[in-house]
């Protein structure tokens, strides 16, 4: 509900538990009242009026310009603290006094009050523009609150969009130049969010290639802590998502918890500042390293939405409503979509690029059998790409991989009942090759200066409206050709020498290049679906879930590794997006060791993937791995669809215990893995969360046999029994049904 009170003139945004109230103040100014928690009982006609606060701000504190908490802070009345929106005017639309020296360009910004609108269709830059409904596409409120510039025709409105269920507004700028001069944008926050004064907590995620999403947790000090990318993709060194809490205040299961996530792609940037007055302010947006953006004579630019809320369930809450939010609001549906993810096998790490149609044929073959249900032929199929320093960027089939085309390979995957997967890197171009000789001026460069390789490969210049269209033709083609359903869209390298045609708004155009080319492509292609992979986790965001079905979590496939990868994956991302594959021991990457059940058990938390060199496996072994797929064929719709508790994590016992819950508690699965065991450290039975205190619960393992029969209140006190004997590398996955209680004994 968003109401608005015009005696006080206040904006009142309710959610299901929480609440978000600012004012105008006597200047025109939107200044932060108030964002937290709903006292229990309060309902829409307890809104706050707001008639005590007003100017409260201009007699508290002799410096208060700088410390008055205004929604959005604009550079120039914000100078000495980070601001929300920065821009300069080459001119002014009006005479100036003739006492006054003319300063151009005018760095200041001041935004005042003009109106505001209640409307349902508005919508955050950078949306997928897609006929894929997503699972709830009802109608939400959106405050739109128009603010302009007085001395220059420009204008500022900040939108607020409400997702009352989740306790989730999504914040973003939209930006209009009304003057007859270009003004260009210098910084641009999409928000900058207001927390209760006082100590705060900050968890992040940060990492690096091969072990992305590590959770990082610390006290915020007085100052600024900036978390941020400067790449053309989201980057693996820091993800955009934040939780924040007061110290040892919170927990994985209650404590308040001020949460928030970027929906973009770019190079991005959350600053989370601690002013001496004991203020707390967030701000996340565009990194405005190298940044760029003008505005011509009636322009507009909409930023993307900066996702936040608040919640009083912890950490776990937290991660609840953000995965909730993503599912129900921003991840598509393709006309294939079923409402699970299906078994997919990848050939990287099989054949690499020594990849023929005969041995994928056979992995085709195997792969089939065992119960895969997408089969994806990775890196080497196309072009001369015999190796990583050639062929790149040329997407048409190598004849001396496949003589006869693609066409004989299709067939024969689609015969064996599978859908037919490509890898492919759409931004990326090996000198070596047909498409950088014909066009060199192509990729991202400065005149007279080196083009710095990485991986044998440069980008391509996307600020060029030509290449984004090149790169669509292309791959429309191979969907048509070759009736791909579903593309792997790799990056595999940073940014260096950012030359190109669009001047440094190439942040900006490159991201939205992407984006545009996944959004023809899906609208054209209904059934198509998209893995988001950049080297492994380099790109994972709230913005290219709106137009991908999955993610590739890592190049790490190690069992080991991956279970502290995925539970940071796990604090702002569904388990529905994340692909985790098995693969073969020793690994490939750290060479360790690991059981096949607890490769399987971490791969089953999420949408399952088979990578291992099924030629050589003998038959003992693919049965052991068939049986594993049925097993999880059985609850992956828990999985994928239902609510995440983390029981147990990795700090405190180097184990990891999570449990899916499907709505009403009627099913859930329970996962367990021990990475390191601690001797003379005793695990705890941990109670299981979400289920009904009164029901029986049929608890089964792998091969469908069931070990326990359990009432729901037991489980929830006392917890799965716990195994003897446990060692570093254990696990176990079990499926738990409702069952009648009368079969209970």
């Amino acid at each position: 509900m968003i109401h608005y009170a015009s005696e006080t003139k206040t904006f009142n945004l309710w959610l299901d538990t929480s609440f978000y109230v600012f004012q105008i103040d006597g200047e025109g100014r939107p200044v932060h009242l108030g964002w937290g928690l709903l006292p229990e009982g309060a309902g829409a006609a307890d809104s706050l009026r707001g008639s005590v606060y007003a100017d409260s701000y201009d007699t508290l504190l002799s410096f208060y310009t700088q410390y008055r908490p205004d929604e959005v802070l604009a550079f120039g009345e914000i100078i000495t603290y980070q601001e929300t929106l920065k821009v300069h005017f080459p001119s002014l639309s009006q005479q100036p006094d003739a006492s006054e020296a003319l300063h151009f360009p005018v760095r200041d910004l001041r935004l005042r009050y003009v109106d505001h609108e209640i409307v349902t269709d508005a919508q955050p830059g950078l949306t997928p523009l897609r006929e894929q409904p997503t699972q709830n596409a009802a109608p939400r409120e959106t405050l739109r609150l128009l603010l302009r510039d007085p001395a220059y025709p420009f204008y500022v409105t900040l939108c607020y969009r409400l997702t009352p269920e989740h306790d989730v507004i999504e914040r973003w700028l939209e930006l209009e130049n009304r003057g007859d001069d270009a003004v260009t944008v210098e910084s641009c926050n999409f928000a900058s969010l207001h927390l209760p004064n006082g100590h705060q907590e900050l968890t992040t995620a940060s990492g690096a290639w091969a072990r992305e999403f590590q959770i990082q947790r610390e006290r915020l000090k007085p100052g600024l802590r900036l978390v941020e990318s400067r790449a053309l993709q989201t980057g693996h060194a820091s993800n955009p998502f934040f939780f924040m809490n007061r110290p040892e205040q919170a927990w994985e299961d209650s404590g308040v918890v001020y949460f928030g996530q970027l929906a973009y792609s770019g190079s991005w940037r959350l600053a989370f500042e601690q002013l001496p007055t004991g203020q707390v302010r967030v701000h996340g947006g565009y990194n405005p390293f190298d940044f760029g953006l003008s505005l011509a004579p009636g322009e507009r630019h909409v930023t993307p939405s900066f996702n936040c809320g608040v919640c009083r369930e912890g950490w776990g809450g937290a991660s609840r409503r953000l995965h909730a939010f993503l599912q129900e609001r921003v991840l598509p549906r393709s006309a294939n979509w079923s409402g699970l993810r299906p078994v997919l096998y990848n050939s990287w790490e099989s054949t690499q690029f020594d990849i023929n149609f005969e041995n994928q044929v056979a992995l085709a073959r195997r792969a089939a059998a065992i119960g895969v249900e997408l089969f994806c032929v990775d890196d080497g199929w196309f072009g001369s790409r015999s190796s990583d320093t050639s062929g790149l960027g040329d997407w048409f089939v190598r004849e001396e991989a496949f003589p006869e085309g693609l066409e004989p390979l299709v067939a024969e995957v689609e015969r064996l009942g599978m859908r037919f997967g490509l890898w492919v890197e759409p931004e990326m171009v090996n000198p070596d090759s047909a498409l950088y000789r014909a066009h060199p001026d192509w990729v991202l460069h400065f005149p007279g200066r080196p083009r710095t390789e990485a991986r044998n490969q440069l980008i391509l210049d996307f600020g060029r409206p030509e290449v984004v269209e090149h790169i669509f033709k292309v791959l429309d083609d191979l969907v048509n050709r070759y009736r791909v359903a579903f593309f792997k869209w790799d990056m595999n390298r940073y940014t260096s020498e950012p030359g190109s045609a669009a001047g440094r708004e190439i942040w900006l155009r490159h991201v939205a290049g992407v984006y545009s080319i996944m959004d023809r492509l899906r609208r054209k292609h209904p059934g198509l679906e998209i893995q988001s992979c950049s080297g492994g986790g380099g790109r994972i965001d709230a913005g290219i879930m709106g137009r991908t079905d999955q993610v590739w979590l890592s190049d790490n496939t190690d069992a080991f590794d991956r279970l502290a990868i995925q539970e940071g994956f796990s604090m702002a991302y569904p388990a529905r997006t994340m692909e985790a594959w098995v693969t073969d021991s020793p690994n490939e990457i750290t060479q360790r060791p690991s059981p096949l059940a607890l490769r399987f058990d971490v791969a089953m938390r999420g949408a399952l993937g088979i990578g291992s060199n099924l030629n050589r496996l003998d038959e003992a072994e693919l049965a052991a791995y068939a049986e594993y797929i049925r097993f999880y064929k059985r609850f992956r719709h828990v999985v994928q669809h239902g609510k995440l508790y983390r029981l147990q994590r990795l700090e405190e016992y180097g184990t990891s215990m999570i449990l899916y819950v499907m709505p009403e508690g009627r099913e859930a699965v329970y996962s367990l893995a021990i990475r390191d065991f601690l001797t003379g450290k005793h695990l705890p039975q941990a109670a299981l969360r979400g289920l009904n205190p009164t029901a029986v619960y049929s608890v089964r393992d792998w091969h469908g046999d069931e070990v326990y029969r359990l009432n729901g209140t037991e489980l929830m006190t006392l917890g799965i029994p716990r195994e003897p004997n446990l060692v570093a590398g254990y696990s176990r996955t079990l499926y738990l049904v409702q069952i009648e209680e009368q079969n209970y004994v």
